[in-house]
């Protein structure tokens, strides 16, 4: 999950075509989209993503940007 959260971090940083590559070499080493690591992975980053809270944690837009962002990661691991 570490990684991904940096593919994350990566993309929200710099774009996602700069983290894209860096995704798929991390869904591949978790066996592919839709296995059961990547199914695991997934729900770490959706976990994260629901409770992300507002004002709490950052303010609306970042927050918006972070679930986004997990958002494409998810995509990404289910396939």
């Amino acid at each position: 999950v570490d990684g991904l959260l940096r593919c994350v971090v990566t993309a929200m940083l710099n774009g996602v075509d700069a983290a894209e590559a860096d995704l798929a070499s991390q869904v591949s080493q978790l066996g592919g989209p839709a296995s059961g690591e990547a199914r695991d992975a997934a729900k770490c980053l959706i976990y994260l993503r629901d409770r992300v809270g507002v004002p709490r944690d950052m303010n609306y837009h970042a927050a918006m940007q972070l679930r986004a962002h997990l958002n494409w990661a998810i995509y990404e691991l289910q396939g």
